[in-house]
Parts: structure tokens; C-alpha cells; sequence
């Protein structure tokens, strides 16, 4: 097998074969390099509250086998409704043309919790009457707080191997981590992990550092609510942890007069 690689010098003429190659490239790149992630959301997508909109940045989409790129920023309105409502993506596939086929994605606002095949949930929040969504967290444990919270953890997001949790989620547990000096050396390189990661830390990664932290040796296996918890545990015991040091620490400078 051959690769044309055209040379982009002066008086050189582009012929068809080397325009051939660059079509060829510029889809099989992306293709190639996601071809063992599940599909789902890979890259991009992070969600801002904008007054009374949402505002997801772009990002990068597999649907079955093929990528499907979000060039800019796209916003949807929201409202208080009392209920829990889902922020989606939506993928459409239009065979309509005989040269070519049309993926597109649009954003989808709903109450159902169900998804089609070709819709992928990007966070979900549940909005009282008088309230404010916010979409910035006080703590790690406050990103699953169940009112006017914008909550990434059920999101679909695509991983190596499988589907996986939200970037957003996994780096903010290491940035946590990071910042704590109770923190183990385990809880620091798993740390290092997620924030080199560019897209979703791979599921099988994942669910194998919080079963090894929490000592369960079931080989079951654990949504993303599941693997959240399990999160939660390791930062409340390092928060403990510290506590206890800080604690042992004046045990250790004080000085009995006899």
C-alpha cells in the first residue's frame, strides 16, 4: 500500500491522484484515531450557563463509525420546570443525495431520560421556580448536588474500550487530589492520568482504580453513579486523612513539665 504525500512547491500542479490522497486523509486520520473508542461524545463539548441559555463549546461526536465534528459553539434556552430535565446531543444521518451523505447534530432539551440510538446525553439538572442553574461546583461531591446543578455524571461520553465519565468529572477529582498532602501515591499518578488525558479516562482504568482504592474485589460491574461514589469516598478519606496528620502533628510538639 502507498501514501501520496503532494508537495506544495511553486509551478507544481495538483493533480487528481494527490487531491484523492488529502480527501482520503483528512477523514481516515480522525477514523483511525477513534477507531477503538465507543461511541458517544470524545472531545470538546464543555457546557457553560449563559443566562437563560446553554452554551456547549465545539467538539468531537462518534456516531456509529463515523466522527462527527462540531465547528462552533452552539446554545439552546432552558426554563424552570420543576422536573428533571436532559441536555443531549443529537446525531441525523440525511442519505437524501446520491454524492454524498450528511451527519448533523443539534442539540436536544427534554424530560425523558431515555435515549435513542442516535442520542447521547450531555448533562442534566433539575431547576426550581426563582432559582439559578449554575454550572460551577463548591467541592467535588457537590457536581452530583440534585438541585439547579448542572450534573455531567451520567453523560455519554466515548471511551477506549467502552463508554465512560465525563473529563470534566475526572479531572476535577485530580485537581482535588493534587491539592491535598494527604494525598497516596496511587491517588497522585491516577491524578496525573486523568489531567493527560484528552478526552474520557478509559472505563477499564477507571473502575480498576476504585475498586483497588475501596478494596472491593467483585469483578462487577459499576455505573458511572457507582464509580462517582466510589470517587467521593477516596477524597473524603484523604480530607480525613489530613485532619488526623494536622491532629498527630501538635500530639508531637507538645512538651509535658514534670
Amino acid at each position: 500500500m502507498q501514501n501520496l504525500y503532494p508537495l506544495f512547491e511553486q509551478n507544481r500542479i495538483l493533480k487528481k491522484e494527490l487531491l484523492w490522497s488529502l480527501r482520503d486523509y483528512s477523514f481516515a486520520q480522525l477514523q483511525l484515531e477513534y477507531q477503538e473508542y465507543s461511541q458517544g461524545i470524545l472531545r470538546g463539548c464543555d457546557i457553560t450557563v449563559l443566562g437563560d441559555k446553554l452554551v456547549v463549546s465545539p467538539g468531537i461526536i462518534k456516531y456509529g463509525p463515523f466522527i462527527c465534528l462540531m465547528m462552533e459553539e452552539e446554545t439552546i434556552g432552558y426554563t424552570p420546570l420543576e422536573q428533571m430535565q436532559f441536555l443531549k446531543i443529537k446525531a441525523e444521518i440525511d442519505r437524501s443525495s446520491p454524492d454524498y451523505i450528511v451527519y448533523r447534530t443539534m442539540l436536544l432539551l427534554d424530560r425523558n431520560e431515555a435515549k435513542d440510538e442516535d442520542e447521547f446525553e450531555l448533562c442534566r439538572f433539575h431547576l426550581r421556580k426563582g432559582a439559578k442553574l449554575r454550572s460551577r461546583y463548591t467541592g467535588f461531591l457537590d457536581m452530583i448536588t440534585g438541585y439547579d446543578t448542572i450534573n455531567l455524571i451520567y453523560g455519554t461520553w466515548g471511551g477506549l474500550g467502552g463508554e465512560s465519565m465525563a473529563p470534566a468529572v475526572t479531572r476535577y477529582f485530580a485537581r482535588t487530589v493534587l491539592e491535598s498532602e494527604n494525598s497516596q501515591p496511587e491517588d497522585r499518578s491516577f491524578a496525573y492520568l486523568c489531567l493527560s488525558q484528552p478526552g474520557a479516562v478509559p472505563a477499564q482504568a477507571l473502575t480498576a482504580y476504585v475498586r483497588h482504592r475501596s478494596g472491593d474485589v467483585w469483578d462487577t460491574e459499576m455505573d458511572n453513579l457507582s464509580v462517582f461514589q466510589s470517587m467521593c469516598s477516596v477524597i473524603d478519606e484523604i480530607q480525613k486523612g489530613k485532619e488526623k496528620g494536622i491532629s498527630n502533628r501538635k500530639e508531637r510538639r507538645r512538651i509535658l513539665v514534670d
